[in-house]
């Protein structure tokens, strides 16, 4: 529970990245319009700011964040903190040139940068965790599960903002593989940390649970129609709590190897 700053950055700025992409491809295929595109953008951009303003919580002040940015190419955490600005400011354009200087063609461009660089975003994160000290976190599941959480979260996001044929399907797909690899994740942690792991039970149960219980309910609810808005809302913050959760769990695993 000590990174908390940290459970909401990855978490937050992920699904922000992924209501992103699942938003403009959306916009593409013709299943959401202007009016809703700009909307999920709004709200991504709001996600990622949030995520931002407390992930700065754990760099203590403010200034330090342009010190990390000394290590850039050498080092994961200044490749993070660089992408995530690029992203950010990918994000701030592309809402200025759609709501205040009104210019299709430069909303377009800055709106693929802020795709791109939000993948790139998602990328740079488990970069910064594969280390071979912590051995709990020195797995293909550290990287996993960071991209489920911008299917998952971001899938729940997009859900609600319009974009529900393709939010729905990446949200599926999202916990169908968390649901399929939790055992090996489980397995691995309990030959690299059995205590520690055993102590994450409850945040892991909290996280399955509400997924589990989202596959029935947010089909239902698609299935309604129009007057299932709030419960929609509802059910987004539920997947972000969720993920919050795993996160949690994630991060209480540190643990130096002896």
């Amino acid at each position: 529970m000590h990174e908390l700053p940290l459970v909401f950055f990855t978490v937050l700025g992920q699904s922000a990245a992924g209501l992103y992409l699942l938003a403009y491809l959306s916009k593409k295929i013709g299943m959401v319009d202007e009016y809703q595109l700009r909307n999920a953008n709004i709200v991504a951009f709001i996600t990622m700011i949030i995520a931002l303003a407390l992930g700065a919580l754990h760099v203590g002040q403010p200034l330090r964040f342009f010190n990390m940015l000394l290590g850039v190419g050498r080092s994961p955490m200044s490749n993070e903190a660089l992408l995530s600005g690029i992203f950010v400011a990918f994000g701030a354009a592309t809402l200025l040139f759609t709501l205040f200087i009104k210019n299709k063609a430069l909303s377009e461009l800055c709106n693929i940068g802020t795709v791109i660089f939000g993948l790139a975003f998602v990328w740079s994160i488990p970069q910064v965790y594969n280390i071979a000290t912590v051995a709990n976190w020195f797995t293909v599941f550290t990287t996993l599960q960071m991209w489920m959480t911008l299917l998952v979260g971001g899938g729940a996001l997009a859900i609600l903002l319009g974009a529900q044929r393709l939010g729905a399907l990446a949200f599926l797909i999202g916990a169908v593989i968390i649901f399929a690899t939790r055992a090996a994740y489980v397995s691995f942690l309990g030959e690299t940390g059995p205590e520690i792991s055993a102590e994450q039970a409850g945040f892991w149960s909290f996280q399955l649970v509400v997924l589990a219980l989202m596959l029935f309910v947010v089909p239902a609810l698609l299935y309604r129609g129009r007057n299932s808005t709030a419960l929609l809302g509802i059910c987004a913050i539920a997947v972000i709590l969720a993920e919050l959760s795993g996160r949690i769990a994630f991060y209480n695993l540190w643990q130096i190897t002896m």
